[in-house]
């Protein structure tokens, strides 16, 4: 029997919620599986919410770290632990995390570059951890993944490092968003978040950076349907509770709290439209997600997005909310149209799977083994 690659991976940041890099995590872990190629050791903090998620597999074993995730208690631990297995395996970062005392053959992935690109979001620590901590990681790590082509292009602007050694695969859409026909399902996501008949939807997290105040501003200009709800998946901050009022947008915007991720798909199925403003991605999952729920999307002419949807997908000028408003009027003006963008986001989506990207990212791991192993 072949022998198995043996690769570390950091999951400390994957949790039940499974947002953002624990998603690309957790489908990389579990599909990887599928192939019966690699023996994984993970590295977590909470060892029941590890196995968990993780505990049918043979394959996976689990190392218990005393630090959390981007801590400075890590820059110690980290190497402390991956260097009694130098030759021995390959450690792979999934996030931005990582150590400059690491000797350990190391992939990394890095998703986007928003700490080093919109600075005035982040602390200062977080400033100082990617200009020191991950640019030195990444110039010795053996292969950079990514997950775009803007994302690559960035990489290489700011690290000096080989262009074929950085390596874009694209995150994939999970089997469960999909076109759901069963109406009870849809009927009981509709009561359970009290979810109107005809609205615009967004999900993801209310960061500066994710623009979500641009969206709020262009609900008033909407002209096709003044009745047309937007509906926010998480509870308001103080600045966009603030903005609602001061626009009176009370009766027109609705936060749902946290959507529960087995009735994600029902919520897409039902939205309109789904419409994710944000100023700077290095991929964007929601909406790819929400396309193959045959929920066309509308996204801002920024960074990685329109690479993801495509030469047809619909746009807006990243800031100006009255040419959002203009767009998504112009998705409801014309059913014939509308029609069109949702057969297009539901073909568009099918490009995208987590079996491809695992594919991709063994291709890398197997170069790597065999120089270890020569």
């Amino acid at each position: 029997m072949k022998e198995k690659i043996n690769v570390i991976i950091d999951a400390r940041m994957v949790d039940e919620k499974l947002h953002g890099i624990a998603r690309y995590t957790y489908e990389l872990i579990v599909n990887s599986m599928k192939l019966d190629k690699l023996h994984y050791t993970l590295l977590v903090n909470d060892m029941e919410i590890a196995k968990k998620l993780f505990g049918s597999f043979n394959d996976i074993d689990f190392i218990l770290m005393k630090n959390k995730f981007l801590s400075i208690g890590e820059q110690i631990e980290l190497p402390k632990i991956l260097n009694r297995y130098r030759g021995k395996a390959i450690f792979h970062s999934p996030s931005f995390v990582a150590s400059p005392f690491i000797k350990t053959d190391m992939v990394m992935t890095i998703h986007d570059l928003n700490h080093v690109r919109l600075p005035q979001f982040y602390s200062p620590f977080h400033k100082y951890y990617y200009k020191y901590i991950v640019r030195t990681s990444a110039k010795k790590s053996k292969c950079i993944l990514t997950v775009s082509e803007f994302s690559k292009k960035e990489i290489l602007s700011w690290v000096d490092y080989e262009p074929s050694d950085v390596v874009v695969t694209y995150n994939g859409i999970g089997d469960k968003f999909r076109i759901i026909e069963e109406e009870d399902v849809l009927s009981s996501v509709r009561l359970k978040y009290k979810l109107p008949e005809k609205f615009v939807l967004y999900v993801g997290n209310l960061k500066p950076h994710k623009n979500v105040e641009t969206l709020v501003k262009a609900v008033k200009y909407i002209k096709s349907d003044e009745t047309l709800k937007l509906i926010i998946g998480g509870n308001p901050n103080e600045g966009l509770t603030k903005l609602i009022k001061d626009n009176n947008l009370f009766d027109r915007v609705q936060f749902i709290g946290f959507i529960d991720e087995k009735d994600l798909s029902g919520i897409y199925n039902l939205a309109l439209m789904f419409v994710f403003p944000s100023l700077y991605e290095g991929f964007g999952l929601p909406p790819l997600e929400a396309m193959a729920c045959g929920c066309p999307a509308i996204v801002a002419n920024t960074s990685s997005l329109p690479e993801v949807l495509g030469e047809e997908g619909l746009t807006f000028k990243s800031e100006d909310e009255q040419d959002l408003a203009n767009k998504i009027d112009y998705l409801l003006g014309d059913e014939d149209r509308y029609n069109k963008y949702v057969s297009y986001g539901i073909e568009r989506a099918k490009y995208f799977n987590w079996d491809k990207l695992v594919n991709e990212t063994l291709f890398e791991y197997e170069k790597i083994w065999m120089d270890i192993k020569s």
